[in-house]
């Protein structure tokens, strides 16, 4: 045994072979000076087919590249020419520059496979995008005319029921009543879908402006209390927790989302209590769910919203795919426009920079709480 052997230090060749990427040695003005093996066997070259060359024979991008690369500190994939491949093929570059030697290092890894299917998944995605807004643009050209004719059924269905064409038996009554309840409910969800499409396909058009946030609560609390009390179901509110008034959002949406969830607890409950609060949350309370520290300072810049129904429950099942407009479970009867009202809050406050949360127990009930800045973000 070459006992002395073992205490010998590595060669600097040796080293060199035995990086596990492939190393190139490149000059300021863009030669190749050496290469490690792995480097000769990605390029499929002997070492003297590839000194002396520019290093932008084998690499597109060449010393371009190579300044990039070192200046931004970060990999760069390149396609890259590779004796004899049929293929394209793509390495990943990285490289630093020694300016007392005047070299630069660069440093390769073959990333072809990866990249190709990142590439083929990108295009599928495009081509998957590019249908559904075409399929969302159609539908919300159309959609005029389909509510236009639903708009029909509806009016001429109520003037039946108010005796146009004659007195009505009841059974002639029934009859038109559920017709006019079903173009009702059929326009109100079509109305909340259509909106879906505007949203996923950026057709929705915003209105900021400043508007009085009390003003609009109590409007909504005078609108809806009648409905409530005609259920007798207890509806109460309160917005002594609001200190600040000002707002400015698209009134509109926020009156809309306040009300649809109002409408899911008229839809699917019977009995019990719900109640309407809004309030400035407190820091703690902005800083535990990730807004924004600088803004979180103020108190008054973020409004909280909590709806809460006593006997209304959603299961484990219902919570988790609330806000997914293409997922529904069968095993749930609830009207569809419960279902879009949570997908279509989600969609306007993410596009607020707020968030929404629902919570729901047996003996709890269900409180659904949204937080939005009071200012456009």
């Amino acid at each position: 045994m070459d006992i002395l052997g073992l205490f010998k230090r590595p060669q600097k060749d040796d080293l060199f072979n035995k990086f596990p990427d492939g190393v190139l040695i490149v000059s300021l003005e863009g030669k190749i000076l050496d290469a490690n093996s792995k480097a000769l066997d990605m390029f499929k070259v002997s070492k003297s087919e590839i000194v002396g060359e520019f290093f932008s024979v084998y690499v597109d991008g060449g010393s371009n590249l190579l300044n990039k690369t070192v200046l931004q500190k970060c990999a760069i994939v390149s396609k890259v020419r590779v004796k004899g491949a049929d293929e394209d093929s793509y390495f990943e570059i990285s490289a630093s520059r020694d300016s007392i030697a005047q070299k630069v290092y660069v440093c390769l890894r073959n990333v072809t496979n990866s990249y190709k299917m990142q590439n083929m998944v990108n295009g599928q995605y495009e081509i998957a995008k590019n249908i559904i807004d075409e399929k969302n643009n159609y539908l919300v050209t159309i959609s005029g005319e389909i509510l236009s004719s639903l708009a029909t059924i509806d009016g001429f269905s109520r003037a039946l029921s108010d005796g146009v064409g004659g007195v009505l038996v009841d059974k002639q009554m029934k009859y038109v009543n559920i017709i006019n309840k079903n173009a009702q409910d059929l326009t109100y969800d079509l109305e909340k879908l259509f909106t879906v499409f505007r949203l996923e396909s950026n057709l929705y058009q915003y209105d900021f402006r400043n508007f009085d946030l009390i003003n609009l609560l109590n409007a909504i609390v005078k609108q809806y209390s009648p409905f409530f009390a005609k259920k007798k179901i207890i509806f109460e509110s309160n917005f002594a927790a609001v200190s600040t008034r000002a707002c400015f959002l698209d009134q509109s949406v926020l009156e809309y989302l306040i009300k649809s969830i109002l409408d899911v607890f008229i839809k699917n409950v019977q009995i019990g209590r719900v109640t309407l609060s809004a309030g400035n949350p407190p820091v703690a309370f902005l800083e535990q769910h990730d807004f924004d520290a600088k803004v979180s300072k103020d108190t008054n810049s973020y409004v909280l919203f909590e709806m809460k129904a006593s006997e209304l429950f959603f299961d484990e099942d219902e919570l988790q795919t609330l806000f997914e407009p293409y997922c529904t479970l069968n095993k749930n009867k609830r009207p569809l426009s419960t279902k879009l009202t949570f997908v279509l809050a989600k969609k306007f406050i993410k596009h607020f920079k707020g968030d929404i949360w629902v919570y729901s127990k047996p003996a709890f009930g269900t409180m659904v709480s949204f937080v939005v800045p009071l200012d456009r973000k």
